[in-house]
């Protein structure tokens, strides 16, 4: 299971931070899925953390079932960018690189209330599906990825990682 941002989260609220994690429903990540039912949001606090859960596809595999995972969750938080961005009124606004794709209503979101956009690194796009999965830089997925990681290189305020030696491949992508 993928627990950076949740200890990440719980340590802002122990030093008095208010924090909501927005994500998708189904990863194949965890081991527990949140229990969604017929709702398309669920809003539940764990640990002083606030949750929003959007209702996405279940899907097994790197295939088209992630895709359509990965376009409900990006769909679904630019149509609700603005209303989490008036309701919640971040200072910093976090996306974090599982996909890139979600640097666009991220910043989006950002850009509504003047907060500070942050790029958190964990994985690199598209060097991993090229260097790993032998995919093509000209794939329409890697393509589409690489705008992704490129944007977020340009217009995040701040980029973080724990990654070792990865600054010099951002400036390089950037």
């Amino acid at each position: 299971m993928e627990y950076r941002p949740y200890y990440f989260a719980r340590e802002w609220v122990h030093l008095g931070h208010q924090v909501q994690i927005v994500a998708a429903s189904y990863s194949h990540y965890r081991a527990k899925q949140p229990q969604v039912g017929k709702l398309t949001r669920l809003d539940e606090t764990i640990d002083g953390i606030l949750y929003t859960w959007f209702k996405t596809f279940t899907y097994s595999g790197n295939g088209i079932g992630r895709v359509f995972n990965i376009t409900s969750f990006i769909g679904r938080l630019f149509r609700e960018g603005r209303h989490i961005a008036r309701m919640l009124k971040p200072d910093i606004v976090i996306a974090s690189s599982t996909y890139p794709m979600d640097i666009w209503p991220a910043h989006h979101i950002a850009s509504i209330i003047n907060a500070k956009l942050v790029y958190e690194v964990h994985d690199l796009w598209p060097l991993s599906p090229i260097e790993l999965g032998d995919m093509s830089k000209l794939h329409p997925f890697i393509m589409l990825v690489q705008a992704a990681e490129n944007y977020a290189y340009h217009y995040a305020d701040a980029v973080v990682s724990i990654l070792p030696r990865v600054r010099d491949y951002m400036i390089r992508v950037e």
